[in-house]
């Protein structure tokens, strides 16, 4: 009788430690040396990019959760690059004990969802990570809405393999695929009496290297138009600075001619070569102020 009053005294001290320990680890938490931390991470990826968050506080069983985390451009009053209402960052406990940093990360963020990990590798902690993300509501990014002057709307779905190797000869590089789904893009003023575009469907597949995005695979498809596109993106500090050399086709369909029938003899007035049903064009100037033009 006196053992088992002896082992549920020590199990309340125990449990007691526990939970001292649990209080102290939440309010004695680190929170600005680890936000100070994600800040320098993300301004090793790219210097014009800083981390903010609301508040940080340790995850059970293991890890960190973030609340109201954003990446935002230094020098700039305007929206947040990209915010997460709330973000988890878990040790892999198996990578960890062979002494390597791997995290899993979980998170919300614009109505959608985004998963993914996160390892630093070497001496420098160079990055490297692969992320998943769901059905991201494009109405409610405001960086996007506030710094071009169209609207894109719709759901945005795909995959993101990110590495940023320090020591290597390219640095930064990465791979990305995309799909935009129940989109449409709004003109800020109507161009040739088109308000909005119907864009059902975007696949787009690209790559980072030497901070030129290159995309490889762009496929429209919608109840209006059909179309592709190719190309690239020279990234500068300044996002809307950064250049574009693109290309693609046009495929209006019967539904397009049927809304805008002044369309069809404009073309044609304007001389406008069509292959097949499908339209040559190029995008050129900067992600700010593209300029269009119908080859």
């Amino acid at each position: 009788m006196a053992s088992g009053s002896k082992n549920k005294k020590w199990l309340g001290y125990a449990l007691y430690v526990v939970l001292v320990t649990v209080v102290l680890l939440y309010y004695l938490f680190p929170a600005q040396s680890l936000e100070n931390f994600l800040d320098n991470n993300v301004s090793r990826i790219s210097p014009e990019f800083s981390f903010k968050a609301e508040k940080i506080r340790p995850g059970i069983p293991a890890g960190v959760n973030i609340t109201a985390g954003k990446i935002y451009l230094n020098n700039s009053p305007g929206p947040a690059v990209f915010k997460t209402d709330s973000f988890f960052i878990g040790p892999r406990i198996l990578k960890l004990i062979k002494g390597e940093y791997s995290f899993n990360l979980d998170g919300e963020a614009y109505k959608g969802d985004i998963n993914g990990t996160l390892q630093l590798t070497g001496e420098d902690k160079d990055i490297s990570s692969a992320v998943t993300f769901r059905n991201l509501a494009l109405a409610e990014y405001s960086f996007l809405t506030e710094k071009f002057k169209h609207r894109l709307i719709g759901s945005l779905s795909g995959e993101i393999i990110y590495s940023n190797e320090s020591a290597g000869a390219t640095g930064a590089s990465g791979t990305a695929d995309l799909r935009l789904s129940d989109g449409q893009l709004q003109f800020d003023a109507p161009v040739l009496n088109i308000t909005s575009i119907d864009l059902q469907s975007i696949k787009l597949e690209a790559e980072l290297s030497r901070r030129v995005i290159t995309i490889s695979k762009g496929e429209l498809a919608g109840s209006e138009v059909n179309g592709t596109l190719t190309g690239s993106i020279q990234l500068q500090k300044d996002i809307r600075l950064s250049q574009l050399n693109l290309k693609g086709t046009l495929e209006p369909l019967a539904e397009f001619y049927k809304n805008y029938p002044e369309i069809r003899q404009l073309l044609k007035a304007m001389k406008k070569r069509v292959k097949r049903g499908q339209y040559y064009f190029t995008v050129t100037g900067t992600l700010g102020e593209p300029k269009f033009n119908l080859l």
